[in-house]
């Protein structure tokens, strides 16, 4: 019954990112990091990835407002477009982290190291949280003329806050999942988890949602 559920969404997902990655190549972004965010956006978000690279990514005068206007104009600091693109950040630092952390769990258990759960965790937040660094670091590099010590401190203060959030979520649904759904086994072998990581990255969005309210808010974060 899982897979019935599974095998589609995934599909969806896989086919959405196929389609944004191909309009890419006619519709560059301003902010180039945003070329890779965009396709793992409808990776983890079928559908919805995609209407929302149609509204926000497609429309270069759309483009161009995100790039520059939103991080300038107050009256629009808490409308929904800054809070996607922004959260969208944060989710594709998680995406990579998982990317990279599975493979680390794999040779450990290869080598007989079984991780406790809480460890494999505290791996993928570490290395998420060293990801959206580098992302809003690329972002900064290209927006703002400061030095490159201030440029990584910028990134930390924005990004650092909001990913925890969204890693809490991610926390909270795999450990849910991973008692009443996987039988208490990561096994990324099964579809059903690459499914219920699927899940998890969209409740992650989620959480992280309300943060990254509060940052772009307060002036503590701009839109990528």
């Amino acid at each position: 019954m899982l897979n019935q559920w599974a095998l589609p969404f995934l599909a969806v997902g896989a086919c959405t990112a196929l389609m944004i990655l191909k309009d890419l190549f006619q519709h560059r972004q301003p902010i180039a990091i945003m070329n890779l965010i965009w396709p793992l956006t409808g990776l983890y978000m079928p559908f919805i990835g995609w209407l929302a690279w149609w509204y926000l990514g497609r429309v270069p005068s759309r483009q161009a407002k995100l790039a520059i206007v939103l991080a300038q104009e107050r009256h629009l600091k808490t409308r929904w477009h800054p809070l996607f693109i922004s959260t969208s950040l944060s989710a594709a630092a998680c995406i990579f982290g998982g990317m990279l952390t599975i493979p680390i769990i794999t040779l450990l258990n290869l080598y007989a190291f079984d991780p406790a759960y809480w460890v494999q965790e505290s791996i993928f937040v570490a290395i998420s949280l060293l990801v959206g660094l580098f992302f809003q670091y690329l972002a900064l590099r290209q927006r703002e003329k400061i030095s490159f010590r201030a440029r990584l401190l910028l990134a930390f203060k924005m990004e650092a806050f909001p990913l925890l959030i969204y890693q809490s979520g991610i926390f909270i649904f795999m450990t849910l999942a991973l008692k009443f759904v996987l039988n208490h086994q990561l096994n990324p072998m099964q579809i059903a988890f690459w499914f219920m990581l699927q899940l998890a990255l969209i409740i992650g969005f989620i959480f992280c949602w309300p943060a990254n309210h509060f940052l772009i808010k307060r002036g503590l974060r701009i839109a990528v």
